[in-house]
């Protein structure tokens, strides 16, 4: 399933909201594919909100970790 990105005429704003419009599907999707696997759908949704949460934790652990070398570096 195919996810379109942004367009350069779309304002800072409205970015949010249009990723999580073209994420929609994919995540109907993912969450279908739990369900038929046994899971139920109050599982899957907090398993990737989970996910989510710890992705976000590792994108700053690495930028931490970016600023730090950049630090070193000079």
């Amino acid at each position: 399933m195919a996810i379109r990105g942004p367009s350069s005429y779309e304002r800072n704003e409205d970015r949010f909201l249009l990723c999580e419009q073209e994420l929609e599907a994919a995540f109907q999707e993912l969450i279908w594919k739990a369900i038929q696997a046994g899971w139920d759908e109050g599982e899957a949704c907090v398993a990737i909100a989970s996910l989510a949460d710890h992705h976000i934790l590792a994108m700053q652990c690495n930028e931490q970790v970016a600023a730090s070398i950049r630090k070193i570096k000079l």
